[in-house]
């Protein structure tokens, strides 16, 4: 009777333990990645799905982890599908079944080209490349100069297993290809970048008009190819060669000279390298062009202009008309040429010129510049840059100043230096009540101070 009554309390206690079992079932469905369970050794779709049984009530984690190059594209968990889940950990207990199953992809391998300035590369990219995938026909990038005294100088980037058609630097014109060949395995993404020289190119305006008795600038400044050296040499003009405006290969970025006779002027610069261009300056004697030179715009450039609605409604003529440049003999055209060709509308098309900076447009065919600084000293971008007053002026600049833009850029101290200012500057200045004597005269400042920058005095021995 006591043995039967053990047993019987012995079947009773293992009634809990069965009831606390519970099932897992993992399964990695695709290459790329592994399944572990508390830390385990990882499972992948080699070993299929993988059931245990489990008798705890406690939870444990299920890791799924993607290879190199691969990402987990799906999990399933207990039948809930995550597309692309930022989770990877999974912290399963029973007493109810359980499973995750994980699939992977592979990542999308990045493949560009590009080229500096001096050339191009075609293509510039790869699509649809994925990581271990390889090859089945070989790929080409090819680097070509943009002239033939150009040269490729180095590629960067080129993966192990790639080819270079030639040894670098190149000579010059000839075209660099890097090849990935048939096989080329993608584990790491590609990028190529091609550097290129391309030697120094002069390049001038194309024509200028000008005035006898005025300053005439020549200006190189648009030259590509950072050029350590300008010269410039007169070829042809009025008593050339026993009388030359300015003397053979002439130093400097822009030179200047004023005719004293009437005619036409050519002129060739050469840039470091040997590269030449030329320019012609077309002077008039000052009076009759002077006395006509509004009849002269007019008959040029404004008729043709009103009729087309071309700067009618910005009052271009009329702004220009009552401006210094045009006292001083300055026209249309010798704004309005492009520095490169010559051509019509040239350089400073509608748009071009920012009305706020004064700044003309890298799209046009001279690169991006100062407007005023192709005929006044380039030091006047710089000079207003170190200035107390571009702080005041902020994103506007020139304009602050020049408030009627740049077919009237006059302006002067006495609009914002004068008491009772709008600005509430103090006028005098503290210290310098001397200054009040100036009050009211537009131009007096200049003999101490710079124009651009003014905290800078430009001639102290005149100052009180």
């Amino acid at each position: 009777m006591l043995k039967r009554l053990l047993t019987i309390v012995c079947l009773v206690s293992l009634v809990p333990l069965a009831a606390h079992a519970w099932s897992l079932t993992t399964w990695v469905r695709t290459a790329g990645g592994s399944i572990s369970v508390r830390g385990g050794a990882p499972q992948t779709n080699l070993t299929g799905s993988v059931y245990r049984i489990y008798s705890t009530s406690q939870p444990f984690e299920v890791t799924v982890s993607p290879n190199t190059g691969y990402s987990i594209s799906q999990v399933s968990y207990n039948s809930v599908v995550t597309s692309y889940p930022t989770q990877s950990s999974y912290t399963v207990q029973g007493p109810t079944a359980q499973n995750v199953q994980a699939y992977f992809s592979p990542q999308t391998i990045s493949v560009t080209a590009s080229a500096d300035a001096g050339g191009t590369v075609t293509p510039t990219s790869l699509s649809n490349i994925f990581y271990g995938s390889k090859l089945s026909t070989a790929r080409k990038f090819t680097f070509t100069p943009d002239m033939a005294s150009a040269y490729v100088v180095s590629i960067a980037g080129v993966p192990a297993g790639a080819t270079v058609s030639s040894s670098l630097p190149a000579a010059a014109g000839t075209q660099v290809t890097v090849t990935l060949p048939v096989g080329f395995t993608f584990t790491a993404n590609i990028a190529l970048t091609g550097s290129f020289f391309s030697p120094p190119v002069a390049k001038t305006p194309g024509s200028i008009n000008a005035l006898t008795g005025k300053t005439v600038a020549l200006n190189g400044s648009s030259s590509t190819g950072s050029p350590s050296s300008y010269l410039w040499t007169q070829t042809s003009g009025p008593g050339y060669p026993t009388t030359k405006v300015i003397a053979d290969n002439t130093s400097g970025v822009q030179v200047t000279f004023v005719p004293t006779l009437a005619g036409v002027y050519t002129f060739t610069l050469t840039v470091t390298g040997g590269s030449t261009a030329s320019t012609t300056v077309t002077v008039s004697d000052t009076q009759p062009v002077y006395d006509n030179i509004v009849g002269v715009a007019r008959e040029q450039c404004v008729n043709c202009h009103n009729a087309a609605g071309v700067g009618v409604t910005k009052n271009v003529f009329g702004n220009w008309s009552s401006s210094g440049h045009k006292s001083k003999g300055v026209i249309c055209t010798q704004c309005h040429v492009d520095i490169l060709t010559g051509s019509h509308p040239g350089l400073l098309r509608n748009g071009a010129v920012s009305e706020l900076t004064f700044d003309y447009s890298a799209t046009t065919s001279a690169g991006s510049g100062n407007f005023c600084a192709t005929c006044h000293t380039p030091s006047i971008v710089t000079d207003f840059a170190a200035s107390k007053h571009s702080v005041r002026a902020g994103s506007a600049s020139c304009s602050f100043c020049h408030v009627q833009g740049p077919h009237n850029p006059k302006a002067a101290c006495i609009d914002c230096h004068t008491p009772d200012n709008t600005y509430g500057l103090t006028w005098p200045p503290t210290a310098f009540t001397f200054h009040s004597s100036f009050t009211g005269n537009s131009n007096i400042c200049k003999v101490c101070h710079t124009t651009h920058n003014p905290k800078t005095l430009s001639i102290k021995t005149s100052c009180p």
